[in-house]
């Protein structure tokens, strides 16, 4: 773990249902008594704001809804790291497109995750006249 910490370092993490994963990240590292130094961007809390259209938030049937391509089986590591990496690219794309947001980044992830879907609008509002 310490090694897989130093290779991490301040990089922005994501996952899909970060919640769950954290905790397991976190645990790892108070083995090594060391800490996270970054937070969790959550796929899943992401989809919910741009795509609640889709029927589940679900990573695999997220996927399916937006016509990415499977990485293998489900709920093996290497897969959930791809598809989670190809919804979020996906998502990315919709918020540029959609929303016509010119840059994304972790911090404006972070924002959306934590607002209320009802407030996606204004949030991204906000964050175009930060810029």
């Amino acid at each position: 773990m310490n090694e897989v910490a130093c290779f991490v370092g301040d990089i922005p993490l994501v996952a899909h249902n970060a919640s769950f994963d954290s905790k397991f990240w976190d645990a790892e590292l108070a083995l090594i008594k060391q800490r996270r130094r970054q937070e969790f961007a959550c796929s899943l809390l992401l989809a919910r704001r741009i795509l609640p259209q889709a029927p589940s938030h679900k990573l695999g049937d997220l996927i399916q809804f937006a016509d990415l391509p499977r990485a293998g089986r489900a709920h093996r590591a290497l897969a959930d790291a791809e598809m989670a990496a190809s919804l979020l690219q996906h998502l990315e794309e919709q918020l540029c497109s959609r929303f016509k947001v010119t840059q994304v980044s972790h911090e404006l992830l972070r924002r959306i995750q934590s607002v209320p879907k009802a407030k996606l609008e204004q949030c991204i509002a906000q964050h175009r006249q930060n810029r």
